[in-house]
């Protein structure tokens, strides 16, 4: 059979095409767009038969898969929170037992095994960029021009960009993507603490992972760290953020918390350090990020409020 010859649609399908139905259906259709009522169509969903099936459908649970089964400095599937923290309390166990205890989310949909970080290539390339970098910062101190201080802060203000945006491409190519929100409670508040971490990690509220740093003989603090899965995805890092403060780990009202990309811990760029590079040691700040979405909010219209409350009202 021969193949019929393709003509062009171009030019075919345009406002006043019968494609859109003839002018009483445009009129016919706006009019109902018109009168549709949401809150009227919401209310009378609970009686739809299609929508009562869907809602008591009989869905098996996930599959769960814990990257730490078998491992003993790890929670274990069918282990609770309370046994979990018995067997290995972090305030009495040793650092010469477990450099960390670590809790796993078991849902498969946040363990993406077909990304492995490549470290060692990301940590060789990343130090070469921290050096040339340095130099650079070097050159601009010591350019002709720089006694006019304000065109040398742009230059290594730019630098300090560009560096920022060098170490998260690499970061990305060599899949080195995860961060982690750290906390710091005292030794007579870390079990309590603690406790509510694990839980949000295997009830699937939090990220992929967390932490614990065991005893090292040394009073104050403890590190608790709660991984997200890529420290570029701000919503979902501002989401756990969320959680932290729902499950009560995180007062917004008192001192912030921090968090930081695990690319800039490999390369060692802590708070003593950052500066060398005009970098900061965290990425964000839980006070900044909660106070941004909290002017997000305030920045909508009342017209697009209004909107958002017609079709959400209850």
């Amino acid at each position: 059979m021969e193949q019929e010859e393709m003509v062009s649609g171009d030019g075919w399908i345009s406002d006043d095409s019968s494609f859109y139905g003839d002018e009483h259906e445009q009129d016919r259709l706006e009019i109902r767009c018109e009168e549709f009522l949401p809150v009227k169509s919401w209310s009378t969903r609970k009686t739809d038969l299609n929508a009562v099936v869907f809602e008591h459908r009989d869905i098996p649970p996930p599959p769960l898969s814990n990257p730490g089964e078998g491992q003993s400095g790890c929670w274990q599937l069918g282990e609770t929170v309370e046994g979990f923290a018995k067997r290995i309390p972090p305030v009495s166990t040793s650092a010469y037992d477990y450099e960390w205890i670590w809790v796993h989310n078991p849902y498969p949909q946040v363990q993406d095994k077909s990304k492995v970080p490549d470290i060692n290539n990301f940590t060789i390339r990343g130090r070469e960029l921290l050096a040339r970098s340095l130099q650079t910062r070097k050159d601009i101190e010591s350019d002709v021009q720089k006694k006019n201080k304000s065109l040398v802060t742009r230059r290594l203000n730019e630098e300090s960009r560009l560096l920022q945006q060098r170490i998260t491409d690499l970061a990305t190519e060599t899949n080195v993507v995860l961060g982690k929100w750290m906390l710091f409670p005292s030794v007579e508040d870390l079990t309590r603490i603690w406790r509510l971490v694990i839980d949000g990690v295997i009830s699937n509220r939090l990220g992929p992972s967390a932490k614990v740093a065991p005893d090292e003989g040394k009073p104050g603090e403890r590190l608790i760290c709660i991984y997200t899965k890529d420290f570029k995805d701000k919503n979902d890092v501002l989401r756990v953020l969320r959680e932290l403060v729902s499950i009560g780990v995180v007062n917004p009202k008192l001192k912030p918390i921090y968090y930081k990309a695990d690319a800039y811990t490999y390369l060692n760029i802590y708070k003593a350090s950052a500066g060398d590079y005009g970098l900061q040691a965290s990425t964000y700040s839980s006070q900044k990020l909660l106070a941004d979405e909290k002017l997000q909010h305030a920045a909508l219209t009342p017209r697009t409020q209004s909107s958002l409350n017609r079709f959400t009202r209850s």
